[in-house]
């Protein structure tokens, strides 16, 4: 049996931050149950830094990952921010939405036409625009955090669907695929099979639900240079679409429940998001090249999981990321390793408790941390 003093459950962008974070620390193992890292979610995002996304607690990690973001970047663990594309936010004819929202600007719909040329100004009363939302190269963050894992003597063990848990002698101890795995603290950051995964480690499950979001590259009109052009998201979250390789990504915003699965897109979405694009913009959509989807989890208010779970002990949950995995994985990596180090920082307590898994069952006064300076 190989013992460990961190085992991370999931390879995915979150589980691959929280094993660099750990590494320091401790001997870690960072299991999957796919043949490589990123294989669901995280390896097919639209992958953009955007810090109005989501409600105030997911912006309030985003604002920390942004600054772990440059820190990786200077320290040269890796450069994950593309040059600044924006995301435009459109109110289309007749929306009683408005799109206002922090980090915004006002914009009308000839200047959001401008920015886009995709759109017509006709089609839409105004815009709201963030200039400083950027891509983000998942790649690279997977590069950083398995050569920081590596660095101190950890992990990733590939074609590892966990089949059991036992608890005893303060030891967790794991069977994951053709291996035996022991250690005091184990991470769950299972994604969609978050919950299943709880189970097998005797954790009620936190109703943690796994939804489809679909996709498909068009050809943009032929006469549009969409180069460097920015995101474009109508106001009511039912269709958008990014420039991504002189194609243009689409998507119709859907988030229907699913069981977790390896996922393909229902050729009904699809034309749905065509249909849409072509109703906001005026073009036509002349070539459609290969479609494909994801699953992204949530929690019923659309917060994180990042803590331990109430009853369980040594089992962290780290999940329910939304759409926001990518851009948040930084920080709620920070947040957790620092929960498991008992390394909390005042500044941090309150979000800290926003995300406790113990929120889901009534149970989130059981974060009482002893406080430190140490960053």
């Amino acid at each position: 049996m190989d013992e460990c003093d961190f085992l991370i459950i999931g390879a995915g962008i979150a589980g691959l931050a929280a094993a660099a974070e750990l590494a320091p620390h401790g001997k870690v193992a960072l299991i999957e149950q796919e043949a490589h890292p990123c294989f669901h979610s995280s390896g097919r995002s639209a992958a953009i830094f955007v810090r109005s996304y989501g409600n105030e607690v997911v912006q309030a990690i985003t604002a920390r990952a942004g600054d772990l973001f440059a820190q990786a970047q200077a320290e040269g663990l890796f450069s994950a921010f593309a040059p600044p594309r924006g995301v435009m936010v459109v109110t289309p004819k007749g929306s009683p939405n408005s799109g206002e929202a922090p980090f915004r600007e006002y914009l009308t719909a000839q200047e959001a036409a401008r920015l886009m040329p995709c759109l017509d100004a006709g089609r839409i009363d105004y815009g709201w625009w963030e200039p400083g939302a950027c891509d983000i190269d998942v790649h690279a963050m997977q590069t950083g955090y398995l050569r920081v894992l590596r660095a101190h003597g950890g992990a990733l063990i590939a074609e590892a669907p966990v089949r059991s848990a036992d608890y005893r002698g303060g030891r967790w101890h794991v069977e994951a695929g053709a291996h035996l795995l022991s250690a005091p603290v184990v991470v769950n950051a299972a994604g969609a099979w978050i919950d299943r995964v709880a189970s097998l480690f005797g954790a009620h499950p936190l109703g943690v639900t796994p939804m489809r979001r679909s996709a498909v590259l068009i050809d943009p009109p032929g006469d549009v240079d969409i180069a460097g052009k920015p995101m474009v998201v109508d106001v009511d979250e039912t269709v958008y679409f990014k420039p991504d390789a002189g194609r243009l990504m689409l998507s119709p915003a859907d988030a229907t429940p699913v069981e977790p699965h390896d996922c393909w897109p229902e050729d009904l979405d699809l034309a749905i998001a065509i249909d849409r694009y072509e109703r906001l913009t005026g073009n036509s959509v002349s070539h459609v090249h290969r479609g494909w989807a994801g699953l992204r989890s949530f929690v019923p208010d659309e917060c994180p999981l990042a803590g331990p779970d109430p009853d369980v002990p040594g089992l962290h949950w780290l999940g329910a990321l939304g759409g926001f995995g990518v851009q948040t994985a930084p920080a709620l990596a920070r947040l957790i390793s620092r929960q498991i180090l008992d390394r909390p920082r005042e500044m941090d307590v309150d979000l800290i408790r926003a995300i406790q898994p113990g929120r889901i069952c009534g149970r989130a006064e059981v974060y009482r941390p002893e406080l430190s300076a140490r960053s």
